[in-house]
């Protein structure tokens, strides 16, 4: 049977890009869109994002003129709906997931799949982040986090 439907479909991912150095204009920021194709055959939102977002990361901060080194966090907005649509799969985000990446030496807070991306593509090994780890930087960030979601 004849597939008539050849259209592939892509998922819309925003992408922010923070460094811990500046641009030749003083950003720390990198802002863009990235199209990722979706197939049925996924196997996982974690596996789907790991085989086609990151190397498409690294080769976006060769053309921004970028230091994989020097990334500390990835931060994305998603059309997750399309992809569990697609697939069946839960969204990164429907599993809790922040969508949300940090890199960074001395960072006591990076999960697995961040540490991975370290080794693999080399983000924030040049970026000395121990100073996330200061008690008073935690409880900043504890009460931010308290004070908005009780705002919601």
């Amino acid at each position: 049977m004849k597939n008539t439907n050849l259209s592939k479909k892509y998922m819309s991912v925003n992408v922010i890009l923070t460094f811990n150095t500046q641009d030749r204009h003083g950003g720390t920021q990198e802002f863009f869109d990235l199209l990722l194709p979706i197939s049925k055959k996924e196997v996982s939102a974690a596996e789907f994002m790991h085989a086609k977002f990151f190397k498409r990361i690294a080769k976006k901060m060769v053309l921004f003129n970028r230091e994989a080194g020097n990334l500390v966090k990835i931060s994305t907005a998603s059309d997750w709906g399309l992809f569990e649509e697609i697939t069946g799969l839960p969204a990164l985000s429907t599993l809790g997931h922040s969508c949300k990446w940090f890199f960074g030496n001395g960072r006591e807070d990076l999960d697995a799949w961040e540490e991975v991306l370290m080794n693999e593509y080399g983000f924030g090994t040049n970026a000395d982040m121990s100073c996330v780890n200061n008690p008073e930087i935690k409880a900043l960030i504890a009460n931010y986090y308290a004070s908005n979601s009780q705002a919601s």
